[in-house]
């Protein structure tokens, strides 16, 4: 294998599974294109996308229906030297029959060629190794996804590790020799795929992150996943650059000391910070800011040097993980900038339109590694989602009430809670 190259090919691909009721459909693939090479890549989406269609062509259960899937060049369905080279964690447990986990676990490494006296060696370091004495119908099914996770993590000259939701319903005592093992996979060479719907999970290991969406991989972000909750930049040429949040914990000591909201007010003026959003909890206990900025790390200086000016005692800065629905959002803006397509069945231009026909408008067709179409670029970049509590301030607000950025009266004309503030700094 060359270095760098990819070890995983997915071309054009269309695909369903069968995890739904008496093996229907649940989620497919409509012509997913991608190519993996070495290190951690997380496929961020739900079943409803088709994750777990791609989980079982990837493992080689199943062919496509159009398409190819290639790891190392050859067709994993079809290959069973590919296959014995392949780790796989799927949605269920599927350990091969047997009385006990040992005898069990004797059956899936002789298939792939390995001494079946290994078993204890790879339950050991996840802490596992107390079940290899367990009946099989005794476990639990987060303790038989354990089993399965240290048999695909044990895979000899692995080309692919493929692992649906590895930190989810998995009785293991700690993730971390999981994350440990995975990064040295990849050291090593390996291809490992993460089939997650955990945005946390995606960003906090892998190398690059592909959104699956409705059945097609609709963009790729960089492991930390800064762009996620974004529109890419790609998209829109000359927009600005995609926000990040951060949440701040601090102490909040005597009625008089500074606390949150002095350093809201602190950071009105700091120009690494777009908004601020902040709530006060009581004496002796801890206090929230939301901080949306352009950088993470000059917001991060902002803040604490407007802690220092203030003398207000920080616990924590915290960078959360965005939701599924912010990814959602800014993929589909993403996809209206990357390729605007006439709706399926629409006539084609200068045709007339169907009789009581509504006026189609643009239709998404997710395409990997497809340029924006020619043109000027859009007046106005498309923004990414505002998360909630943070919208921007209109013109002419002004503090009110004692809060920053005070929000109007509710619609019964009663006002805000009191110590929430929200301040945006444009």
């Amino acid at each position: 294998m060359i270095p760098g190259a990819s070890i995983v090919v997915i071309e054009g691909v269309r695909a369903r599974d069968s995890a739904g009721e008496a093996g229907r459909p649940r989620g497919s693939l409509v012509g997913a294109t991608a190519a993996l090479g070495p290190g951690v890549h997380a496929v961020l989406g739900a079943p409803e996308d088709g994750t777990l269609a791609l989980a079982e062509l990837l493992a080689g259960r199943a062919a496509p229906l159009a398409g190819r899937v290639l790891v190392a060049g050859r067709e994993p369905f079809r290959s069973a030297a590919a296959r014995a080279r392949i780790g796989v964690l799927a949605a269920a447990p599927e350990l091969p029959d047997g009385a006990s986990v040992a005898s069990s676990m004797s059956v899936a490494l002789r298939a792939r060629g390995a001494p079946s006296s290994g078993a204890a060696a790879l339950l050991e370091p996840l802490g596992v190794a107390p079940l290899l004495g367990r009946r099989k119908a005794s476990l639990s099914f987060a303790e038989a996804r354990a089993v399965e996770l240290s048999l695909a993590l044990g895979v000899p000259q692995p080309l692919l590790i493929c692992l649906v939701e590895p930190f989810a319903d998995v009785a293991v005592p700690s993730p971390e020799p999981v994350r440990e093992r995975l990064r040295a996979l990849a050291a090593g060479g390996a291809c490992v795929v993460l089939i997650t719907s955990s945005t946390a999970d995606a960003r906090a290991l892998a190398d690059r992150i592909h959104v699956l969406d409705r059945g097609v991989i609709a963009r790729t972000e960089p492991g930390d996943g800064d762009r996620l909750a974004g529109a890419p930049s790609a998209a829109a040429p000359g927009a600005a650059r995609p926000e990040v949040e951060l949440h701040v914990l601090l102490h909040e000591r005597a009625p008089d000391a500074p606390g949150a909201r002095a350093l809201a007010a602190a950071l009105a003026s700091a120009p690494a910070v777009r908004a601020c959003a902040w709530e006060q909890g009581p004496l002796d206990a801890s206090s929230t800011l939301r901080i949306r900025a352009a950088d993470r790390e000059a917001a991060a200086l902002a803040i604490l040097d407007a802690a220092a000016r203030e003398d207000v005692t920080l616990a924590a800065i915290a960078s959360p993980a965005p939701s599924m629905h912010d990814v959602r959002a800014a993929t589909a803006l993403h996809l209206v900038a990357v390729r605007p397509r006439r709706p399926f069945g629409a006539p084609t231009a200068g045709a007339a339109p169907l009789p009581g026909a509504p006026s189609p408008g643009p239709v998404a067709v997710a395409a990997f590694g497809v340029p924006p179409p020619p043109g000027p670029a859009p007046s106005d970049p498309l923004p990414g989602p505002a998360p909630v509590g943070m919208l921007p301030a209109a013109p002419g607000d002004a503090a009110a009430g004692g809060q920053i950025g005070a929000d109007p009266p509710l619609p019964d004309g009663s006002p805000h809670p009191p110590e929430t503030g929200r301040h945006d700094a444009r």
